[in-house]
């Protein structure tokens, strides 16, 4: 029976990660989450994984509080303290069994029952249950759990699927098979393939490291199965576990029906993608910026004090497969920080961290058992030390949130789209842009009359949409659908309609860059082509609003803001160089190194306006 005390624990691991995201939450999210965002609030489907995202914040989002956002924020909270509460029972098993493991493996003398989980006197259980704590605590309290818990659609689930695999896979096997009265010796099976099943629909990486938590418990049934020649082929139970699998997998089919219905505003994606790839950090330096070098000696001591002992081999065994996934994950360029985590690599490290905690407890128990006066208050001050690495943890991740602007993405869509006049037509030349306009949309920040038309997709949804909204789109569509370059009347007829905003895509004729003047990030196409001398106001008028982007972007390291603002900026260089204006060239590129200091189309637009004379040739820098 579990103590009081344990429960405490538990609870404590669960309401601290969870209160603390929470807090985090914010109205607008982030623009690391912009893909989450627009999945978890309904607005439209990047593919069809990771549907069991929305499932899980349909509740929250019926809440009357805030946003949308912050709603799928605080469901993703929730989550987190469920992993704590599963990640605790893990750590604690892990942390009382290794020390008796090791006991029989060097013949030492039992110690009070100290050799199996229960404890006993002398070897004080509940300061185990306190390492284990804050082993766990550390890991959920760090920036990278914080900054998923606290974001609409964070891995968070995905994470809180394998940590029930591991309490599957890591659950006491029989020895001997069980009497005809007892549990059926494959009652784990079901679950497992129910969990295996959600695991699938959810993303790849996480099924593969939900299987490795299951593989060692499968293989040891199987021996067992085969010792006793129970091993058979039993028809009612293939059946129920196949049921289970597919049960599981109804979040993928309701992806799949989600990403094929109309949404709010379309996000253009393959339905099924392996990885979803976010940059390239290598292991060494993900490892020591978010774990850091002495806590991953301890976790590595950890690993190999509970392989080392059989018996604490079967919980140590699924936890070192699933770190070795999230470092598999990480090696395959999956999401791995600093402000965006996939959920293999987050429940890579949580087993780590878990793993670390065997370590801990192991140094506490050697405290507490050495011959020498007040050992146990030796060890009980000890595990205080210890609880300095969740507080020191508290305090890297609200260093971390401190550091970005709190209203970034608010600023950053008024600086882009704020000056648009009336019922503008947005021609959006990227997918990334239209990512950052789908999320503002969906946490009720765009505005409404702009008519949103994906360039590089007229003839999807959002295009067909577009097109009822303003039917004198239908030249430009012509256009683009037959892969020619847009004629300057259909523009113009299309500016004498309504404000035309787009980008100038170096495919276009040349004359076409004449016609544009900058709002905001984007340039307005006027029905006749302007002059030098307007172009440069409007860049003068851009000052103010550049600076404000700056303070909220690269003075805050907001790595995703920049990026979304340099390329907008990088289209506008490109147009300003079309028109052979080389003084506003120079002003725009100023512009654009101010969010992409060594951006490679600004560096060959400089040393063309040093090694060219007359026009400047754009029609390769094609993005």
């Amino acid at each position: 029976m579990k103590s009081r005390f344990d429960a405490g624990l538990r609870a404590l691991s669960a309401a601290l990660p969870a209160a603390l995201a929470a807090a985090g939450a914010t109205a607008s999210g982030t623009a690391a989450h912009d893909q989450e965002i627009v999945r978890t609030v309904g607005a439209g489907f990047t593919g069809a994984f990771r549907a069991l995202d929305l499932v899980v914040a349909s509740p929250a989002l019926l809440l009357p509080l805030g946003t949308r956002a912050l709603r799928g924020g605080l469901a993703s909270a929730f989550v987190a303290g469920i992993c704590g509460a599963l990640a605790f029972d893990l750590a604690r098993d892990l942390a009382r069994v290794v020390p008796g493991a090791l006991d029989r493996v060097f013949g030492a003398r039992a110690r009070g029952g100290a050799a199996d989980s229960r404890g006993g006197p002398g070897d004080s259980p509940r300061l185990l249950s306190a390492v284990a704590a804050a082993a766990v605590l550390t890991a959920l309290l760090a920036p990278a759990w914080q900054a998923e818990a606290a974001a609409p659609g964070g891995a968070v689930t995905g994470a809180m699927l394998v940590l029930f695999a591991l309490r599957i896979g890591t659950a006491e096997l029989p020895s001997t098979p069980p009497s005809p009265a007892g549990a059926s010796p494959g009652a784990w099976v079901q679950p497992a393939l129910l969990v295996l099943g959600l695991a699938a629909s959810y993303e790849p990486l996480v099924f593969l490291a939900a299987l490795a938590a299951l593989a060692p418990r499968a293989f040891v049934a199987l021996r067992l199965a085969q010792r006793d020649k129970k091993l058979r082929w039993d028809r009612g139970a293939v059946l129920r576990g196949a049921a289970a699998f597919g049960l599981g997998l109804a979040p993928l089919a309701l992806g799949v029906g989600l990403a094929r219905r109309p949404p709010e505003i379309a996000v253009a994606a393959p339905m099924f993608t392996l990885v979803e790839e976010s940059g390239a950090r290598s292991l060494a330096s993900f490892a020591l910026a978010e774990v850091g070098g002495l806590l991953l000696i301890v976790c590595a001591g950890g690993a190999a004090l509970a392989l080392f002992a059989a018996r604490a081999r079967r919980a140590a065994l699924p936890l070192v497969l699933v770190v070795g996934v999230g470092a598999l994950a990480v090696r395959l360029h999956a999401a791995s920080g600093p402000s965006r985590f996939s959920p293999a690599v987050l429940v890579g490290l949580l087993a780590a961290y878990v793993l670390g905690a065997a370590m801990l407890g192991a140094l506490v128990l050697a405290i507490a058992r050495a011959r020498v006066p007040f050992a146990e208050a030796s060890a009980a001050l000890v595990v205080v030390l210890e609880l300095v690495l969740p507080v020191r943890a508290i305090d890297e991740t609200s260093t971390r949130r401190d550091a970005r602007a709190p209203y970034a993405s608010e600023i950053w869509n008024d600086v882009a789209w704020g000056s648009a006049p009336p019922a503008s037509v947005v021609l959006v030349a990227d997918r990334g842009t239209m990512r950052r306009i789908a999320s503002t949309r969906a946490t009720g920040q765009m505005r409404g009359d702009l008519v949103i038309v994906p360039a590089y997709d007229v003839q999807g949804r959002e295009g067909r949409r577009a097109l009822v909204a303003e039917p004198k789109l239908a030249p430009l569509y012509r256009d683009m659908a037959l892969g020619i370059r847009p004629e300057e009347l259909s523009l113009a007829e299309l500016g004498r309609q309504r404000a035309v905003l787009a980008t100038f895509d170096p495919r276009w004729d040349r004359a076409l860059s004449r016609h544009l003047v900058p709002v905001g990030l984007s340039a307005r196409f006027e029905p006749e082509p302007r002059g030098a001398s307007e172009r440069k106001k409007a860049l003068d008028g851009f000052l103010p609003s550049k600076e404000r982007l700056v303070r909220v972007t690269v003075a805050k390291k907001d790595a995703e803001l920049a990026a979304a603002t340099a390329a907008l900026l990088r289209a506008r260089a490109v147009g300003m160089a079309a028109t052979g204006e080389r003084d506003l060239l120079s002003r725009a590129l100023d512009d654009l190194r101010a969010f992409a200091p060594d951006d490679a189309v600004g560096a060959m637009l400089v040393r063309r306006i040093v090694t060219t004379k007359g026009p400047i040739d754009v029609r390769d820098l094609t993005p």
